[in-house]
């Protein structure tokens, strides 16, 4: 199956599910995560703020913001991902150049971008969005390829980091197709269980 058929099979799937499912997820991948060494492993969570058709990622920004970690979220810029602190999980919040809900930059005294190189900000935990993975822990994105480019960055920067596939269970399919620079995921998360491939 290509890439393109495979997106538009999930993205249909994903326009059943009721949006109070979406949260429910959320919660229950929250509680499986945080119940996990991994968790308490990492004081840096990167993570994305999810759309309508993905699993709610606000359980995760109130439970790490509770633990004291510090957490960052994307914006686009200029081609690339630049994570912004986030101080509450009720935002400021502005509307990203795909329309997609992101960290709002003002006041700037407040929320500084960081270049996803910023040492003092590793190692982290990165909880990756996906429209489906695999068990081998490849990833389907949304084919614009900034995950991607973000940690191809890192990688050459010798980060340490575990980074997480967050879905639904259905999203987690038997074989994504993959080319050269799709980034394998360290596991995988979901409502009921936490893959690791590493």
């Amino acid at each position: 199956m290509t890439k393109e058929r495979l997106r538009e099979e999930i993205k249909i799937r994903l326009k059943d599910v009721p949006g109070a499912e979406f949260l429910s997820q959320g919660e229950k991948a929250a509680a499986l995560l945080r119940s996990s060494p991994l968790w308490s492993r990492y004081t840096t969570v990167f993570l994305f703020l999810s759309m309508n058709s993905e699993i709610d990622t606000r359980p995760f920004i109130e439970e790490a913001l509770k633990a004291g970690k510090k957490v960052f979220a994307p914006r686009v810029e200029a081609g690339r991902l630049a994570f912004y602190p986030l101080l509450s999980p009720d935002g400021p919040w502005q509307k990203g150049p795909f329309g997609i809900r992101e960290p709002a930059g003002s006041p700037p005294d407040r929320l500084r971008a960081v270049g996803p190189t910023g040492a003092g900000n590793f190692p982290a935990l990165i909880i990756v969005p996906g429209l489906a993975f695999d068990r081998e822990g490849n990833r389907l994105g949304r084919g614009k390829g900034y995950y991607d480019r973000f940690f191809m960055k890192i990688d050459e920067e010798h980060m340490e980091y575990t980074a997480l596939g967050f879905c639904m269970d259905f999203q987690i399919v038997d074989r994504v197709p993959v080319e050269k620079n799709d980034k394998k995921m360290n596991g995988l998360l979901t409502g009921t269980q936490l893959i690791s491939f590493s």
